[in-house]
């Protein structure tokens, strides 16, 4: 038994590694199941005793349209869970100025929970839809966020499932620039064959 139970947590470390002392950012199209993937990762590090190291910062919106989802940790949990009332800029917006203007409240509201975090550091670091703040926030200052955390999982929407405009064209432009200095991107497949932005689609 003692030989089984050993191996069982030899194991579970072994899943842990790729993501340890990294910044794991985990993309995808509307409904792909970013959220979902990064609540595995999350159910690793419970498993393995981090709760008390966690903390996540929740930016997602309450469902709207089958569309987004909160990523609230299991009952009981010692996480640090922080997040606010966030709205859909695009799904909500009634033109293009109002929607920039709803992306620009949303950006001012998260910095709240950013100025929590740094009152209460913990050494993981979970975000639900960091798109939502990178459509009218810095990723300068995002990033100085995330880096008082040694392990950083992120996830954000990337795709195709939104017409163009200024707010589409800045989120993608920032999201891009962050995923160049993460050391792992983890692409969630479409469902649908083929359906795949440009500069993401499979070789």
């Amino acid at each position: 038994m003692a030989t089984v139970v050993i191996f069982l947590r030899l194991s579970l470390m072994d899943k842990l590694k790729p993501y340890i002392g990294k910044r794991t950012l985990i993309i995808g199209d509307v409904n792909t199941g970013k959220t979902g993937r990064t609540l595995e990762i999350l159910q690793l590090f419970l498993k393995e005793g981090y709760a008390k190291k966690i903390a996540i910062l929740d930016m997602g919106i309450e469902p709207v349209q089958s569309i987004g989802g909160k990523m609230r940790p299991p009952e009981g949990e010692p996480v640090l869970y922080l997040t606010i009332p966030i709205t859909a800029p695009r799904l909500m917006g009634k033109n293009e100025n109002y929607t920039l203007q709803l992306a620009e409240e949303n950006a001012q509201n998260i910095e709240k929970l950013f100025i929590k975090f740094q009152q209460e550091t913990r050494e993981v670091l979970f975000v639900n839809d960091a798109t939502l703040y990178l459509q009218a926030g810095r990723l300068e200052r995002f990033l100085e966020i995330l880096n008082i955390a040694s392990t950083q999982v992120i996830n954000a929407y990337y795709g195709s499932a939104f017409s163009d405009s200024e707010l589409t064209r800045r989120e993608r432009k920032l999201t891009k620039d962050f995923m160049k200095i993460c050391d792992h991107v983890i692409t969630m497949p479409c469902h649908g064959p083929g359906v795949f932005p440009p500069d993401i689609r499979p070789s």
